[in-house]
């Protein structure tokens, strides 16, 4: 019967609209004997019930008897909204027994629905047995579970198909995100094709494997895979994964390569792993691409940070429904293996994550799992388990040798594995070579005279290579490029590094490279060149080999140094400098060795002798031609990480250089002054160069500075962007200065994508990192926020002040819990989990609270330890500082030495006595700072008397010391590097463990409060007075990188000099508050002083003080009037002033008396002129006011209250029309009175279909044919900005079209930044990105399309109130600072942009294809179409 009630169920939730979201879920039903069209034992089943005395006659029975009424009606119903279901129906075959008799329940055409597309089966069973089995192998049983797992197969196509677009966009976007160019997939499937069946079945048979893969209980979940070279492991590890997925479990897997830069540390295994893991689990592929949308930044080398932001904040956090499996080949050569068992020590035991790891016999390894007390399942693969894999493999090879006898088959395959000693690579050379003899007794020659140790075959099989001289020197070129190359190359690659190298072309390079080089060389299935094993390598690079085969990797380098640059000065990567429409037709096809050479070449470099002056040279020539192409190239692959790698790379090698030659010589200043453009060019134009690439050559060269190589060399490329007025010469380091008027900054903490300042108001703000965006306020109390701390895992952020304690959910701006502090705090920090928060005081006490609820823990009391008479002192602590990855907390007593306390169980550590222990008082601490990285074990501390040391927290020993003076510290998230600040605003940067000084920038400025790095390792941001600074300095992403293995190479390097930087500064005073454009040469500006000032938009300089007014202070609006010359100007006191401006034929300005000179007692909020500059409108706070310029009052309007408005003239020849919109409200004034003009409703401008926003500008076009309404997403409101163009025809004339024609563009309203102004009918405005881009404001209707022209550095636009204006020859001039920047052709540049409602605004997906004539003009998305018009 419960087939019946779950039809008439789905029948109620298709026709009830609040269930159809759960009726579409509905994919398949199972009628297991179900009586569709009654039974007729329900008749027995009545009379039985009407005879019993204890039950009553059913009405349900009843509807069972067949074609009942309630049988039919159900019937009826279902076939009216079955049609997307897949129907499986089941019928009995065998009778039930009733008493003495049998009969069918439900006979089978009662068991039928006979409805299309349904699937009927019969079952072997009586009714009572339908669903009853007695094992997994009853017929029954095998036909149900057939059934379901048809279904799931389909489920899954259906589900594959309808979201494999959105699947697939998914993974690419974080394929790119976590850098996955090459899959591991490759290695996995290379080594199945090389594994022979039957072969590691004794390693998933193996009582101990069988025992980790159950898991459970108290089983270790690390499995450690022990083996000498070349015994099988890594075949082994694919096995595993095989077994792994044959089983239908989950698993991710990476294959270290030492060889391979890619593949050779654990930063790119987490990468890998955490996207295999997010490709088939949808809430880790959810987790990551938030990661992604929030503008997290992931460094490619820094595993620590990723560990925490995508592993312990997301990954583990999601819902794991059965155990997950990482499976990990040759841990031992990853150069940085040593971080990672600490880590996987740490992972919580409710983590379902088993561990399986290959190495060699590591006593290093051994080590790190006992002191991290790691439990390890351990096995060794023995001689005796590779004898049977060997064997199998021989047997199958050895038919193929000139062998009749099975005895002597059998007598050969005993001798070659006596002679292997399970060594697998060594039976496969000799099988090699076995397959090259044509009789048994050369079979015999060959095992007499091959040796069993690998050093001894590879000598004898270089000395055969060296037999063949003819192709000896192709065979070293194939040796030197696959022994040195920073990844394998692919077949076509080779080749053509080959024609470069010897100038010879091998058109069957795949066939002929193992003979060559002896097969010691393979290509596997993906056509990559690569050894058959990593001891190749060993053996071939050995010092001291004698051969002609040796690998000097020195020497090596260098030639593939001279090989790449010579592929990168060659005319292929020549850009046309005349780029005209339509060029992009003309492509020219790059070589298949572009890419190696373009982001590998410095490793190279970096691994070469630095006393090669020729490489210098080419260097040179490179940077002087073709590196703006080089830069396109890199940036068109979608991560700038190598650009800044090379950088590195060269910074490492010219200071190595320095012992050779002196840094003056004219090609080492090239390569230096490249060095230092390349990362400013990354830091500053990054997201601007990923989205349109070649930017390279015509809009970044103009916005450089006027020093930078980058501009002196390309600033007179043809037709190019020109910018005038700018004022840096040098690059500068700090990115952004956020003021906050009338408070002080307090606090700063950053995570992540998010950073937050606590003001002296009690106010908390919000920015994105990246942008430095304002994200949202949080309102802590009335007092000054002093503490700001952010969970590493958790998106809550904890505040603090003198009273109270507060946690916050940032990402919904909710307080989750408060809590009252009786002391004063001096430190406040989370747990290594996030579970706690702590917090210590000056009573001598450290608290905790759980995070979930707020509720206190034990408090954990700290006192000043005398060692010596084993007793406390009462004192109050002045310092304190918290780690929650090293579980450590740090107190510091005035004039004391620094206690050391454990804070999972309260123990007392030890002291650090900065001077002698017995000698009181000591010196005054100021500051303290752990290092987070907990492989460091370091803290930081100053002192009064200027000293900055490091020391271990365990055993109290000084680490490093230099002199300085500071009185703020902070460590880097990734422990590399530590920030001081002190009292006269000069920040340091140094190395944390040798405490060496990387850059220094002195800014005479407020004392530094604090200091705060971004998760990234290299933004960080200083508070200071009022303003909080946001710095990205070079010299921190120069810092050689340790992964990159020069040191293995040269041992010649020298300390670089220290950079020091001043920070750019400028006269408050002079600040440009205001500005509007005059015709197309010039604009007029209003200064913070109070003077009005003309500005020539050709050099963007200024020309001619114009007047000031009297209160000397702040300009807040200018308003022009072209048409009869009048000049309208109000300043911060409410006072506003109108003056005739008239010009001359010597280019100056004659400035009359004011005509108007007024003070209000309302804060000016607008001022408007009268299009024939009669009269002026000035907006207050809460009134509005009209006068002529002859200085009558002609209107005066009080308005009650209003939160947003702005006034726009939409005035005519014939009409003087004012148009006002207030909050959500729009209206129609006369100007000459300010009456309200009464318009039809089907003519008024509404907005209809959502509650608005602030509005932010209101503005027309010069034509008065077109108005434009920006309204602003308030922060921490999202889909809530509009963007609206309206026609004004209807103002002039009712009859003329309705208001209602209007374009909407809200789709990419949240992208719009800031409103430029009108062009003609274009209206321009600046996206969130920095790009200035325009609207055709004839065009109506719902629009998804606009122009990108150019961009503004991100510095020049990032805080503070941006002011544009616009010249009639569509020059757009930007107010900075004391001046003015002007960009002239600037709107010259266009790329079509397509926009999609749902996100808002969208940069194409892959990168634009502009015209670079040796790329194809393509477009690869539907959604976006790229052009480069040149007018």
């Amino acid at each position: 019967m419960g087939g019946l009630v779950i039809k008439k169920a789905c029948v109620l939730a298709r026709h009830d609209p609040n269930c159809n979201d759960l009726a579409s879920r509905f994919h398949s039903i199972y009628f297991l004997a179900t009586p569709h069209r009654g039974a007729d034992s329900a008749h027995l089943l009545n009379r039985i019930l009407k005879a019993s005395m204890t039950f009553n006659v059913k009405d349900y029975v009843n509807d069972l008897i067949p074609n009942s009424a309630a049988i039919q009606v159900i019937n009826d119903d279902f076939r009216h909204v079955f049609q997307d279901l897949r129907l499986w129906s089941f019928y009995e075959t065998v009778k039930t027994s009733i008493g003495v008799s049998q009969a069918l329940i439900v006979e089978k055409d009662s068991a039928i629905l006979g409805l299309p597309e349904e699937r009927v089966q019969l079952l072997n069973a009586d009714h009572r047995h339908v669903c009853k089995f007695k094992d997994a192998s009853d017929n029954n049983y095998i036909s149900l579970r057939n059934a379901f797992v048809s279904t799931i197969d389909q489920i899954e196509k259906e589900w594959r198909a309808s979201t494999r677009d959105t699947f697939q966009d998914s993974m690419r976007t974080l394929a790119t995100y976590l850098g996955q160019n090459d899959m591991p997939d490759n290695d996995l499937a290379n080594l199945h094709d090389r594994q022979m069946e039957g072969t590691c079945e004794w390693f998933t048979n193996d009582p101990e494997y069988r025992t980790w893969i159950a898991g459970g209980g108290e089983v270790p979940k690390l499995f450690w895979l022990i083996g000498k070279p070349a015994t099988g492991k890594s075949t082994i590890a694919a096995h595993v994964v095989r077994r792994i997925y044959d089983s239908n479990l989950e698993c991710s897997y990476f294959f270290f390569r030492h060889g391979d830069r890619s593949k050779s540390s654990v930063a790119h295994m987490l990468r890998s792993f955490a996207y295999q893991m997010a490709s088939t689990n949808p809430q880790i592929r959810a987790e990551l691409l938030s990661m992604h949308e929030s503008g997290v930044t992931i460094d490619a080398d820094d595993e620590r940070t990723f560990w925490r932001s995508a592993f312990v904040s997301r990954i583990f956090r999601t819902d794991f429904h059965q155990p997950y499996y990482w499976i990990v080949d040759a841990l031992d050569e990853c150069g940085d293996f040593n971080c990672l068992l600490p880590m996987l020590a740490k992972i919580d035991r409710k983590v379902p994550l088993r561990l399986l790891v290959t190495t060699r016999p590591s006593s290093v390894i051994q080590t790190l799992l006992l002191q991290e007390r790691l439990p390890t399942l351990t096995k060794e693969v023995t001689v005796e388990s590779s004898y049977a894999d060997i064997r199998i493999v021989l047997e199958a090879n050895t038919r193929f040798l000139p062998i009749d006898d099975p005895a002597a088959c059998d007598r050969l395959i005993a001798r070659i594995l006596d002679k292997s000693k399970g060594c697998f690579l060594w039976a496969s050379l000799v099988l090699k070579e076995l397959e090259t003899t044509h009789s048994e007794q050369q079979i015999q020659e060959v095992l007499d005279s091959v040796p069993s140790e690998m050093d001894h075959l590879y000598t004898r099989i270089v000395q055969n290579m060296a037999i063949g001289l003819r192709n000896k020197r192709l065979a070293q070129a194939i040796l030197r490029w696959t022994v040195c190359a920073v990844r394998p190359l692919t077949v076509e690659e080779l080749k053509e590094a080959i024609r470069l190298d010897l100038e010879e072309v091998v058109p069957r390079l795949e066939r002929t490279v193992e003979s060559v080089c002896g097969h010691l060389i393979h290509v596997d299935r993906n056509s990559r060149v690569q050894l058959v094993h990593e001891t190749v390598r060993a053996f071939l690079i050995k010092d001291g080999l004698a051969s002609d085969f040796a690998v000097n990797r020195v020497q090596e380098h260098s030639r593939l140094t001279e090989v790449c640059l010579q592929y990168l000065c060659s005319d292929e990567l020549k850009s046309s400098r005349f780029r005209r429409r339509g060029s992009a037709t003309r492509t020219a096809k790059r070589s298949v060795f572009a890419e190696y050479a373009a982001i590998f070449f410095s490793e190279h470099i970096v691994r070469s002798s630095s006393s090669n002056d020729s490489q210098v040279v080419a260097l040179t020539t490179f940077f002087a031609t073709n590196v703006l192409t080089w830069i396109e190239m890199v940036a068109q692959g979608g991560n700038l990480y190598f650009l800044t790698q090379t950088a590195k790379h060269l910074k490492a090698y010219m200071e190595r250089r320095a012992k050779y030659q002196s840094p003056l010589g004219h090609e080492v200043r090239v390569v230096n002054s490249w060095i230092n453009d390349l990362i400013h060019v990354v830091t500053t134009f990054g997201r601007s160069l990923l989205s349109s690439p070649p930017s390279i050559h015509f809009l970044i060269p103009p916005v450089c500075p006027r020093n930078s190589i980058i501009y002196q060399q390309f600033r007179e490329y043809p037709r190019c962007l020109e910018v005038v007025g700018q004022p840096e010469l040098e690059w500068d380091d700090r990115l952004s200065c956020i003021t906050f008027a009338e408070c002080k900054v307090l606090a700063i903490a950053s995570r992540d994508s998010r950073f937050a300042v606590g003001l002296s108001t009690g106010k908390i703000v919000l920015y994105h990192t990246s942008t430095c965006q304002e994200a949202g306020a949080l309102v802590h109390g009335k007092d000054a926020v002093r503490f700001l701390e952010f969970a590493s895992t958790n998106a809550v952020l904890a505040s603090a002040n003198r009273q109270t304690i507060v946690l916050w959910d940032i990402g919904t701006g909710n307080r989750l819990w408060t809590t009252a502090l009786p002391h004063r705090l001096l430190a406040l920090g989370f747990n290594e989990d996030d579970t706690i928060l702590m917090a210590t005081t000056i009573a001598n006490y450290t608290a905790f609270w759980a995070v979930e609820d707020g509720r206190q823990l034990e408090q954990l009391p700290v006192s000043d330890v005398d060692e010596d008479a084993c007793g406390t002192y009462k004192r109050p602590p002045t310092h304190a500082q918290m780690s929650g990855e090293l579980g450590l907390l740090a107190v510091g007593y005035r004039q004391r030495p620094i206690n050391i306390w454990d804070l999972e169980d309260g123990a007392f550590i030890g002291q650090f006595h900065k001077s002698a222990p017995d000698v009181y008082p000591g010196p005054l601490l100021v500051a303290m700072a752990f290092n987070p990285n907990p492989e460091m074990n370091l803290i930081a501390a100053c002192y009064a008397e200027g000293d900055l040391l490091t020391f271990d927290p365990w055993t109290q020993r000084q680490h490093a010391i230099t002199e300085t003076t500071a009185q703020v510290l902070a460590a880097s998230p990734d422990g590399a590097t530590l920030a001081t600040g002190d009292g006269s605003g000069t920040i340091q940067i140094y190395d944390f463990e040798t405490l060496r000084l990387l850059y220094r920038s002195t800014a005479y400025d407020f004392d530094i409060r604090a200091i705060a790095f971004a998760s990234n390792n290299i933004r960080f941001f200083d508070i200071r007075g009022d303003h909080c600074n946001v710095w990205e300095p070079p010299a921190i992403v120069r810092q050689t990188d340790t992964a990159d293995g020069s040191s293995e190479y040269c041992s010649e390097g020298v300390l670089p000099d220290v950079e020091t930087t001043e920070a750019t500064s400028w006269d408050n005073n002079k600040l440009v508050t205001a500005m509007v454009a005059v015709g197309g040469d010039g604009f007029f500006c209003g200064k913070e002083n109070g003077t009005v000032a003309v500005y020539d938009s050709r050099s963007g300089q200024q020309t001619q003080q114009l007047y000031s007014h009297e209160t000397s202070t702040a300009i807040l609006f200018l308003e022009w009037e072209p048409r009869e010359s009048i000049l309208a100007s109000t300043d911060r006191s409410s006072r506003f002033q109108v003056r005739k401006i008239l010009g001359n034929l010597s280019g100056s300005w004659m400035v009359t008396p004011p005509l108007l000179n007024i003070c209000i007692d309302q804060a000016v909020r607008q001022i408007l002129l009268h299009p024939g500059g009669k009269m002026i409108l000035v907006s207050a706070l809460n009134a509005d006011y009209v006068w002529d310029i002859h200085g009558l009052q002609r209107a005066h309007r009080i308005v009650d209250r209003r939160h947003s408005w702005r006034w726009a003239d939409c005035s005519s020849s014939s009409t003087d029309k004012l148009l006002y919109i207030a909050d959500d409200k729009t209206r129609y004034f006369e100007w000459q009175n300010l009456v309200e003009c009464t318009f039809p409703e089907s003519l008024r401008i509404t907005l209809r279909d959502c509650e608005y926003p602030p509005i932010a500008s209101l503005i027309a076009n010069s034509a008065a044919s077109a108005i434009c309404a920006h309204f602003r997403e308030p922060p921490g409101n999202q889909n809530r900005a509009r963007l609206r163009l309206w026609s004004l025809a209807f103002a002039r004339d009712h009859h003329d079209q309705s208001a209602e024609d209007l374009a909407n563009y809200d789709g990419m309203a949240r992208q719009v930044k800031a409103v430029v102004g009108f062009y003609k009918m274009f209206l321009l405005f600046l996206d969130q990105n920095g790009w200035i881009c325009s609207l055709n404001a004839d065009l109506k209707g719902d629009k998804k399309v606009y122009t990108r022209h150019f961009f503004v550095p991100y510095s020049w636009h990032c805080s503070g109130e941006l002011i544009f204006a616009v010249t009639t020859k569509g020059s757009i001039a930007l107010a900075r600072r004391e001046g003015i920047v002007v960009f002239h052709r600037g709107l010259d540049f266009e790329e079509r942009i397509v926009t999609n409602d749902a996100e808002g605004a969208r940069a194409p997906q892959t990168a634009p294809h502009w015209l670079s004539p040796v790329l194809e003009n393509h477009v690869d998305s539907p959604k976006a179409a790229q052009r480069w018009d040149r007018g």
